[in-house]
């Protein structure tokens, strides 16, 4: 009887023990890698873009152990990854990553990264991207004028140092084409400087191409003008030339009067070249772009 009464006290003992700890292990939680947190804060779901904007993604991501990367996909696929200043990671971290747009429907997402090596669930939106609108080219004024716009500079003297105010440039331009067109006028479109290395004593010839968009030949007086850089004063020039300009493009070379005499060191001259308006004043030829007129820059040395 004993004996019995002994293995039922050792079982009932069993039975508690193994209910107590039972309820010990129901109380043990197995740690676990947090998963941080990330919201997109900008731009809403469903917002329209046009081919070629940057789209700006702005987002909020926070984890306890430290946000470390941040990653941007388009449809699946990973586009940008931007990490924080702070190399072990921050609580908080506030990130815009952009994306050039392209035509159609597009899912948008987002997920965070901590130190632990968890990775957030993705947070999504779509957007929708529309073709770009191709611009026309603004159509270029008409002109009338058979002679490019010109301001007055003071009467030069066929030759000596004269002070010339600085080529001014015409009040307006044409808008850009993507088709440059000439309006109707006579331009100059550059000067070659001949010899290619001018001497001391040795005359120069300058060579002018000249552009006439009238459509017929129109008749200038015109010469060359040679200043040292940077300065307003001439250092000669050419004699003058009446010449009948051509339609088209042509190249007219000025006459060999202008050199520079006596020994010396190199120096170095800009070539400009002018016509006389009805006034008798020098105007400067302009380029065809009206910027302001060629100059050719060259040396003369001993």
């Amino acid at each position: 009887m004993r004996a019995q009464f002994g293995k039922s006290f050792i079982l009932l003992i069993t039975v508690i023990s193994l209910g107590l700890l039972g309820c010990d292990l129901s109380s043990i939680t197995i740690g676990q890698a947090s998963k941080p947190q990330i919201v997109i804060q900008s731009p809403a779901a469903g917002t329209q873009f046009r081919e070629g904007d940057e789209v700006a993604v702005q987002s909020l991501s926070t984890d306890t152990a430290g946000v470390v990367r941040v990653e941007l996909s388009v449809d699946g696929a990973v586009v940008r990854a931007d990490a924080p200043p702070l190399a072990q990671g921050q609580p908080s971290f506030t990130v815009v990553q952009k994306w050039k747009a392209t035509v159609g429907t597009h899912t948008l997402s987002v997920r965070a990264f901590n130190a632990s090596g968890g990775a957030s669930e993705p947070a999504f939106i779509t957007i929708a991207v529309t073709p770009a609108v191709a611009e026309l080219p603004t159509p270029l004024p008409t002109v009338t004028l058979a002679r490019p716009p010109s301001s007055s500079l003071p009467t030069l003297p066929p030759t000596g140092e004269t002070a010339v105010p600085s080529p001014t440039r015409a009040p307006t331009r044409p808008p850009a084409s993507p088709t440059i067109s000439a309006p109707p006028g006579v331009y100059a479109t550059s000067i070659r400087v001949t010899p290619a290395a001018p001497k001391r004593n040795q005359p120069v010839i300058f060579y002018v191409t000249f552009l006439n968009t009238t459509g017929a030949p129109q008749s200038y007086r015109w010469r060359v003008i040679i200043f040292p850089p940077d300065s307003k004063n001439a250092k000669g020039d050419t004699a003058f030339l009446d010449s009948a300009i051509p339609v088209g493009t042509s190249e007219l070379a000025s006459p060999d009067n202008w050199t520079i005499r006596g020994p010396g060191p190199c120096e170095d001259y800009i070539a400009r070249v002018f016509w006389l308006d009805e006034n008798k004043q020098p105007v400067e030829f302009l380029k065809p772009d009206r910027s302001g007129g060629p100059a050719a820059g060259f040396q003369i040395c001993p």
